[in-house]
């Protein structure tokens, strides 16, 4: 563990200290998501979309990916969205359980370092100012720093800033997804700096958020742009396969 992570894991550790939390799943007192919890859940195992990281039944790319190639060079996810890990993202998003974050990076971490992506910076999907003054928090940037601290590569929030303040994309099709959220993502010159990014968030449905901010980072000159999420929602649909 490096320097600076280790200090960030010694800060959570002293809240935990002070305000003992509860496993969010079997309820054990002192611990967030104790071990013996979080070996219940596998991270998604391959075969995945060489694109978009969605699981598939032969290797390659998924049907959609070939017909319509996503703007981002891969996305890969940890887990998927569902059970104890919808629970958990739930408790960070919207119960300020913000030290769990630090535990479900652990994830993102171990994902990243199976990847041979070339990483210049990190930085997270905004949320806007209204959703920051409701929230008082981005739970994609609580996940992404504790995922840069520990690979040494540096966070910017200062790459992306969202323009427009899209309603809520539950329950909308995969196209309304995509116009609800088309141009709500603005790249900022300093994001001109770096060659490759890596864009995190917490779940990827339609992959529609991401793809917006891979456009506006590559109209800054970004080469290579990278998706990391903790969950993906999984589709059930038969169609959605690959060939090698």
């Amino acid at each position: 563990m490096r320097p600076a992570s280790f200090l960030y894991h010694l800060g959570w550790t002293a809240v935990d200290w002070l305000f003992p939390p509860y496993c969010l799943d079997c309820g054990t007192l002192g611990e967030r998501w104790c071990e013996t919890c979080q070996q219940k859940i596998s991270l998604l195992a391959p075969p995945l979309c060489e694109r978009c990281g969605r699981p598939v039944e032969l290797a390659g790319l998924c049907v959609e990916c070939q017909h319509a190639p996503i703007s981002m060079d891969a996305i890969r996810s940890c887990y998927a969205y569902e059970g104890i890990i919808r629970e958990a993202i739930h408790r960070l998003k919207f119960e300020k359980d913000l030290g769990l974050a630090e535990i479900l990076a652990n994830a993102l971490i171990k994902v990243l370092s199976m990847q041979d992506w070339n990483i210049d910076v990190i930085t997270s999907v905004p949320v806007s100012p209204a959703r920051m003054k409701e929230r008082g928090y981005n739970q994609a940037e609580m996940l992404a720093f504790p995922l840069a601290l520990n690979t040494g590569v540096p966070y910017k929030r200062s790459l992306l800033k969202r323009v427009k303040d899209a309603p809520s994309q539950v329950g909308l099709s995969k196209e309304e997804r995509r116009e609800n959220i088309r141009e709500a993502f603005e790249g900022l010159p300093q994001a001109s700096q770096y060659s490759s990014v890596l864009v995190v968030d917490d779940v990827v449905t339609t992959g529609s958020t991401l793809q917006s901010c891979a456009l506006a980072l590559r109209e800054q000159g970004v080469k290579q742009v990278y998706g990391l999420t903790l969950a993906r929602a999984i589709s059930r649909d038969p169609l959605a396969r690959a060939t090698s």
